[in-house]
């Protein structure tokens, strides 16, 4: 009997498409039971049948163990035609349930048939042993074994279906991971293939080509490049696309560029990548056999992925580009420039050394000429030290206006590099002009990794900045000892200053002509805890440079107006005390307000309070410094010029000042004893000219108050009347002395 002839009841489905090819595919179907005729009818009836364009194969077992050894050896059973009863009364129930729970086979469909109908309840036996279907021998007729045979294998293939798709899918996501983590093309586009051919069960081999935007239009082959091959094509990795000695794939590869589309063969898949960045891949994978559409659609998805994985490695390489590169001149920036020093340092033969060039004054090149000329006037100098330097030497921009070279010493010429500045730069209609300020080192004597040895140069190159403009300033060890001394000073000093632990010493001021006691002088004092003091140039600079001068100098100023109170209540009312202001306190806007507001909190008349600036602060910005001394004066304090006569003043100016007194500088007093006394009577007499006051410091001997005496100087101060000293022991001395305030 025919099972697919028109004379009998036969099922194949119109809707399903024929398979090609010679030999079709079968259904694998597995017979259990320990009846042969059973068997033989089985096979029988079905002969020649086609279900859904396939022919069946059947396999036999005849009793329940050797079912369950064939279940475990032999893959792709669609369905089992399982007896409930062999040697057994439940062997049947034991097998389903062994297929289910212990062979785990959840795609294979179950069904049961018996010849004692009713003997296990139909519903309760699908429920617990996951049977799919239950018949009774003598129901199944050719047509409905056909039909029961029908409904089973097509849910068997939908279940396949759906969990290759599964499967394939967690592939596709567990790879898609994997491939974002990549970071070159090459390392990803090989991992593409690999990823593919397990996919579809496939050996290795294919090969990836990209194109980067260039002209619009058809590519030619030569301008893609051949990223990765695996198998054969292998040895074309990094050469392009018309290398392949094979015309008709190259065809194919060029089709599917041109028409920017997939092609499926039977042979092989050409799959067209397209990014949103306007960069194109194309996959071939060769697979030795036509892709059914389960796996064609999981190709589709993973080609979105791929496509998704190029951009962000196009993008990557963008950033690399945007943090390694310096966007300007086109060379290392500071980042690339630190790791190829750790680079160098690696492979170092003792002789490498780095040099850093300091655009002396770009900033004024900009504010005359505007950006674009400072930014040609980079790029110049770039040029320039590219033509001087081999090709062994690194070439940086660590800063707006700084290079950064280094290299061997035998190849870094530091002499022909400075002489390359003494030319004029043409940038656009200008000639200019560039003094650059150097700093270099060895790099063994630097820190052992880039960073710190950058950072140990450009310590050298702010002492140049400082000291010797023009010239080439060499690192040495001890220049960072000095700075971490420095900053440990600093955060000390910071510490100090939030703590309350320095204090105020006081040194009277003398009037020559009567030896009374008029004022004193407020001196900031850092005391350690072993009773040394830190010396003021050492910590004054250094809270100018930090900015810590205005909070200390709002901690000193407090302290004074109360210790002036103090001396109020003790008999010393008319007792004035003079206060240096450094340059940052004194143009702080601050200052004035901060002043008033003291004078009201302690109640103290401002003719009290003295401000001393030196002449170089007053000579700075003197139209500013003329502005803020009337703010002062209109406040009701005086006013002091200090160290007056190491400048260059401005008589005019100085007579603006309306200051109320100069103070001569210790240096001419200590002059004096070699007779030199012109500089001092100079001063004096200025004063009094002006109408100022004259105050002399560093008045150390007898002698010296003489003279000033005989001069006519107004004030003294110095080590012949007092040292500084802390409010308590000064006031003693006042009354020990008998010297009056």
């Amino acid at each position: 009997m025919n099972a697919t002839s028109p004379d009998h009841d036969t099922l194949r489905l119109s809707d399903e498409p024929e398979e090609s090819g010679e030999a079709l595919q079968r259904w694998r179907i597995l017979v259990v039971d320990d009846e042969q005729d059973v068997h033989l009818a089985t096979a029988f009836a079905l002969r020649d049948s086609l279900i859904l364009d396939r022919e069946l194969e059947f396999l036999h077992a005849y009793n329940g163990q050797e079912a369950l050894n064939i279940l475990s050896r032999e893959s792709d059973i669609a369905v089992v035609l399982l007896d409930v009863v062999m040697q057994g009364d439940d062997d049947g129930l034991k097998v389903a349930h062994a297929i289910r729970n212990q062979l785990n086979l959840q795609e294979l469909r179950i069904v049961l048939r018996t010849g004692h109908p009713g003997y296990a309840p139909e519903y309760q036996v699908i429920r617990d042993y996951g049977i799919n279907d239950y018949k009774t021998k003598s129901d199944l007729s050719q047509i409905r074994l056909l039909t029961t045979l029908t409904t089973a294998i097509r849910s068997y293939q939908q279940l396949k279906i759906i969990n290759a798709s599964r499967r394939g899918l967690a592939l596709i996501v567990e790879a898609s991971g994997q491939l974002f983590e990549r970071r070159s093309f090459e390392s990803f586009t090989g991992r593409v293939l690999a990823d593919m051919a397990a996919l579809l069960g496939l050996p290795l081999a294919g090969l990836i080509c990209v194109h980067n935007p260039g002209s619009p239009g058809f590519q030619p082959p030569h301008a893609w490049t051949i990223t990765s091959a695996i198998g054969a094509l292998d040895k074309r990795i990094g050469q392009p696309l018309n290398a392949i000695n094979d015309i008709e794939l190259t065809n194919t590869i060029e089709h599917a560029i041109r028409s920017r589309s997939t092609l499926f063969t039977d042979e092989y898949v050409v799959l067209y990548v397209s990014r949103p960045s306007e960069q194109e891949a194309v996959i071939y994978l060769h697979t030795g056999r036509p892709l059914d559409d389960i796996e064609q659609q999981l190709l589709d998805v993973f080609c979105s992925n791929i496509a998704i994985g190029l951009e962000n490695i196009a993008l990557f390489q963008q950033l690399q580009e945007l943090a390694y590169s310096d966007p300007l001149c086109h060379i290392a920036n500071r980042t690339q420039f630190v790791s190829q020093l750790d680079q160098l340092r690696a492979g170092a033969q003792g002789d490498e050394c780095v040099l850093m060039i300091d655009v002396d004054h770009f900033s004024q090149i900009n504010d005359a000429l505007g950006h674009l000329i400072g930014d040609q006037l980079l790029q110049s100098i770039t040029l320039r030290l590219r033509a001087l330097i081999p090709q062994g030497i690194v070439l940086a921009r660590v800063d707006v206006d700084v290079f950064a070279l280094a290299g061997r010493a035998g190849e870094l010429d530091i002499p022909q590099i400075l002489a390359a500045f003494s030319r004029p730069f043409a940038v656009a209609s200008h000639q200019l002009r560039v003094q650059v300020t150097t700093a270099a080192a060895r790099l063994a004597d630097t820190e052992a990794d880039g960073l710190g040895c950058l950072k140990d140069v450009t310590i050298a190159l702010n002492l140049a900045k400082q000291s010797a403009r023009g010239g080439v300033m060499w690192y040495s060890p001890a220049m960072s000892r000095a700075s971490r001394q420095r900053l440990n000073l600093l955060n000390d000093l910071e510490s100090a200053i939030a703590n309350r632990l320095l204090t105020v010493f006081y040194q009277p001021q003398i009037e020559l002509s009567t030896g009374r006691v008029i004022a004193v002088e407020a001196l900031t004092r850092w005391p350690l805890s072993d009773g040394q003091y830190v010396p003021p140039d050492q910590f004054i600079p250094l809270a100018e440079q930090s900015g810590l001068i205005i909070e200390l100098g709002d901690w000193l100023l407090d302290n004074i107006c109360k210790q002036i109170a103090i001396w109020r209540d003790q008999g010393f009312g008319e007792l004035r005390v003079a206060i240096n202001v450094s340059m940052v306190q004194f143009n702080h806007e601050g200052l004035t307000d901060l002043l008033a507001s003291a004078l009201r909190r302690y109640q103290i008349p401002p003719e009290l309070i003295e401000i001393e600036i030196t002449e170089s602060v007053a000579m700075h910005n003197p139209e500013d410094v003329i502005a803020r001394i009337d703010q002062l004066k209109k406040l009701g304090v005086q006013v002091a010029i200090d160290d007056f006569g190491t400048g260059f003043s401005s008589l005019a100016y100085l007579q603006r000042l309306k200051a109320d007194r100069l103070k001569i500088d210790r240096a001419f007093i200590r002059d004096m004893g070699t007779g030199e006394t012109s500089i001092a009577e100079m001063v004096i007499n200025l004063g009094h000219k002006l109408g100022i006051k004259v105050l002399a410091e560093g008045v150390e001997f007898p002698a010296q108050a003489a003279i000033l005496r005989s001069l006519g100087c107004d004030e003294a101060q110095g080590y012949l009347y007092a040292k500084p000293a802390p409010p308590g022991p000064l006031t003693v001395w006042f009354g020990e002395t008998g010297l009056k305030v």
